[in-house]
């Protein structure tokens, strides 16, 4: 959580860094979706890969360009090979 703007305009609000890339304020919907995917607790988030695509959105009665993050979370390995052979 960080403070972004200036004077009376101030809020406190989180911010997602990023390697080698600017710091990135979440709206609810990207704070949604990464806490879903790596967790409340933002100290376990650094490691994690993330996706980040422009999309149309609405902001202040007009349609904008937007981020939105989409976590790429590892699918997890099959139980068993697919080809293991079967005894007969």
């Amino acid at each position: 959580m960080e403070t972004v703007g200036q004077g009376a305009e101030a809020k406190t609000k989180p911010v997602l860094y990023l390697e080698n890339e600017k710091p990135m304020v979440l709206n609810a919907s990207n704070l949604e979706a990464l806490s879903d995917a790596f967790g409340d607790d933002t100290d376990e988030w650094p490691g994690h890969k993330i996706k980040v695509r422009c999309v149309k959105t609405q902001f202040q009665g007009k349609t904008v360009d937007g981020l939105r993050v989409e976590p790429i979370v590892p699918k997890p390995a099959l139980k068993d090979d697919p080809n293991d052979e079967i005894a007969l």
